[in-house]
This record gives structure tokens, sequence and C-alpha cells, in this order.
């Protein structure tokens, strides 16, 4: 899960690290009363779950509260990155002497907690880490308390200058509590900003959560829950993996493996899915039936790939929920069936006299998207 910017300092703040002071606008109005009541100057910035805001137009330093209106009426409405802008937030321009990148990561390679320090910081970091030595790192074993005096240590062996350690130190042990605290996979700042008299102000904060671990976090699964379409909710609660793209065909996989491999050769095949769906292990007729209600559900899907490796499970069971799943679909769009596992020939047979169910009998998936995009194509 990943919580946008104005949630993320909320919950960072709780900790004692500084955040500018702002608040969330949804309309130009909105905007200009927040940068007036803020001295004027401002920074706009479009709340959307994605990196890169600076680049493509989405985080406007504004000198007015004019300013700031303009900025927000540019950017509410608009899409940024494939995301729609329906909020912004409004912060107060801050007095920058330079900035640093500070980021808390869960390494998943070495099972630790990397704590990664850049003296240079801002939309170009990416290029900075590349061409430069002065990213330091620091690994920590998970569940241990981090005290301050071993960062301290760490950034004075690294020979870090004209930054005031303490504070500095002060800073990233904070931020670690906090991702700990928060199931955190990744909790970035880029600006960590020195302001003119020397503090150090969290100006954007990137928190990406696991989501295993949002049984722990009550606050963060209510946003999590909030955020979720009606479709994603429906998924929710029929127990599946699901994710909505913007393509035309709808895919039904048993296995986040097999789903991989069956979206790579629809694309190898000039078709672009319009979801990601993993039924996880278990396969049944309610199951299914949703799964393949929700998939065709968007008026754009063409057709359909069910592409189940059953295993123990009953196939005739899916069969069942597939059947059941057609007399609630719309229009004649065809759907290719690849099952198999327990009782695959009982699904076949049941799935053979269906209308535009299309079943494949072998094992290559292939074969099931071949078949898919002749028959979305004539």
């Amino acid at each position: 899960m990943i919580v946008s910017e104005d949630f993320a300092k909320k919950f960072v703040a709780r900790y004692g690290l500084n955040i500018p002071p702002g608040r969330v606008a949804q309309t130009p109005d909105e905007a200009a009363a927040i940068a007036s009541e803020l001295g004027g100057a401002s920074v706009v910035k479009a709340l959307i779950p994605s990196g890169g805001r600076g680049k493509a137009g989405g985080v406007q330093v504004c000198a007015s509260v004019e300013a700031a209106r303009e900025a927000a009426g540019s950017l509410l409405g608009r899409e940024l990155l494939g995301h729609a802008v329906t909020r912004v937030l409004i912060e107060k321009a801050m007095p920058i002497a330079r900035e640093m990148y500070v980021g808390i990561v869960a390494n998943s390679a070495t099972d630790m907690i990397d704590l990664i320090v850049s003296l240079s910081g801002g939309v170009e970091i990416e290029d900075t880490v590349q061409h430069s030595r002065a990213v330091l790192h620091l690994a920590v074993e998970p569940g241990n308390v981090l005290p301050v005096h071993r960062v301290r240590a760490w950034l004075r062996q690294a020979n870090v200058q004209t930054i005031d350690i303490p504070a500095l130190a002060d800073v990233l042990v904070k931020l670690y509590r906090a991702a700990a605290d928060l199931d955190a996979m990744l909790l970035e700042i880029n600006p960590l900003a020195v302001l003119q008299d020397g503090s150090l102000v969290l100006l954007d904060c990137k928190l990406e959560i696991d989501d295993n671990g949002l049984a722990r976090q009550p606050e963060l699964a209510e946003l999590y829950r909030v955020s979720l379409s009606d479709r994603e909710q429906r998924a929710r609660e029929l127990g599946v993996s699901f994710v909505p793209l913007d393509g035309d065909i709808g895919v039904i996989t048993s296995g986040a493996g097999l789903g991989m491999g069956t979206l790579d050769l629809l694309k190898q095949q000039g078709l672009s899915p319009a979801n990601f769906l993993d039924t996880g292990g278990g396969i049944s007729e309610s199951l299914v039936e949703g799964a393949l209600e929700l998939i065709m559900e968007p008026s754009q899907v063409r057709g359909a790939i069910v592409n189940l490796y059953g295993g123990i499970n009953r196939m005739l069971e899916a069969a069942k929920g597939i059947v059941a799943a057609l007399e609630n679909i719309q229009g004649n769009r065809p759907i290719v069936v690849k099952i198999l596992g327990n009782q695959q020939e009982e699904a076949w047979n049941m799935l053979a006299s269906e209308p535009n169910i299309h079943v494949i009998r072998v094992v290559q998936t292939e074969a099931a998207v071949a078949r898919l995009a002749e028959l979305v194509r004539n």
C-alpha cells in the first residue's frame, strides 16, 4: 500500500519529525485560502501514488495566493503519471539552504533494513546516486533497537561534513522507528531539507506499507479500504489478488507466476490485459463465478482468458462457476478456458457446449493465448 504524502507526513510527525505547515485542498479556492493562511508563498503538490511528480509538473512553487490558486486549478482534475489528481497539498514555502536524501528500505535480498543517506537530494537523485560515491548505507537487523549513538558513530566514520551530525542521526533514528512501527517496506524522504537556520525538515515523504501488516495498522487499514474502488473491494471480499489495468483482455489465473506469464504472452500477441487476477490456492464455484463477473464487467473488455492449474482442487467446481457467471455477463465476448487438474475432463465436458466458451485442452498457455487473439481479431 502506498500512503499519500499528506497522511505519510501525519504519521511520521508523531515521532517528533519536522514537516512544513500545510493542508489538503480539493478546489482552487480552498488552495488559495490555505496559501493565505500560510503567508502567501507556498508549494502546491498533486497527491498521487507515484514518484516523479516534480519532473511531471506536479509540484509547483508559488510566490503568491493567486499563484497557488492557479497552480491548484491546473492540477485538479488533470491526469498525472497515470493518476487522476483529485487533491492537492498546500504547504508553506521553506527557506532551504541545501537538500539531502534519506531512506529506510526493507531489503528482501539481504533480509535487513537499510538506512540510506545521500548528501544530495531532489528530483535528480537517481542520477546523483548513479554517478556519486557519496551515498551512505547502514544495514540493521530487523527488530533491533537502533540507538542514536550507533548512527552518530556511523556518520562520523563516513566523514560526513557540513551537516549537524547529532541532528541528522536523530532524524534517522526516528524514521527507523516510524518505519518499524508502521510495517513500512519503504520510508523515503526526498528531499530532507536543511533550512537556513540549520534545522532539518521533511519536505517530501514517500511511505509504502507491507499489506500483510495492515491487520496491525487500524488507521492504515481504513485508509486502504476507502482507497479501493468498488471492483477492488469486491475482489478483496472474494479473496483474490486483483489489479486493474488499462487494457481490454480480462485475465484469471491460479498463481502469481502463471498470471505474470499469461500477461507476458498476451503482450507478445499484441493483446493488452485489462487486469491481473490471481485466485490463490483455493478454487471454488463461488470464487470463479465472482472473479469472471468481475473481469468481464468493464465495457471495454473484448474477451478473456481463464488459465487455471488446479492441482488437487476440483476443476469441475471451477467449470460450474464459469457457467453460473455466464448468466450475468452481457454480450457475446469470447472466453478461452484452459483448466488442468482434478476432474479436468468433467470440467471440459461441461464447458464444451457453452456459447462463447473455447476450451483449450493442452498444457501450453501459448495455445490458449493464440486462440484468444484469433477470436478477438475476427
